[in-house]
């Protein structure tokens, strides 16, 4: 990932939603991320994840046969309801993830 894309990225909605995590619960991961100087990196990798995957869940659905054969309103209503559910999914998995222990801190990040 360029420089670019990692700025671009860590300025996203998930990345976002991790910073505020780190900040609220995180507070020493927070910091051994900026001081080893992996913070922007990380924050691109988890908005590019968690995008990646609302977006996959999103085009997964819209193939079902249960939205397919909705009217457009209820499609819509339908595919607000993915998206939503994918991004409760995706907030429990990589942006409210934290390591158990401060020895798999510097491990997993």
């Amino acid at each position: 990932m360029t420089n670019t894309e990692i700025m671009t990225l860590s300025k996203g909605k998930y990345a976002s939603q991790r910073m505020e995590f780190l900040e609220n619960h995180a507070p020493k991961l927070l910091t051994d991320l900026e001081n080893d100087g992996y913070l922007e990196e990380h924050i691109a990798n988890i908005q590019e994840t968690v995008s990646g995957y609302v977006e996959r869940a999103a085009e997964h659905y819209k193939h079902t046969d249960e939205y397919l054969n909705a009217s457009p309103d209820e499609a819509a209503g339908l595919l607000n309801m993915t998206v939503l559910i994918a991004e409760s999914d995706a907030y429990r998995m990589w942006i409210a993830d934290q390591p158990e222990d401060e020895d798999e801190e510097d491990e997993d990040y």
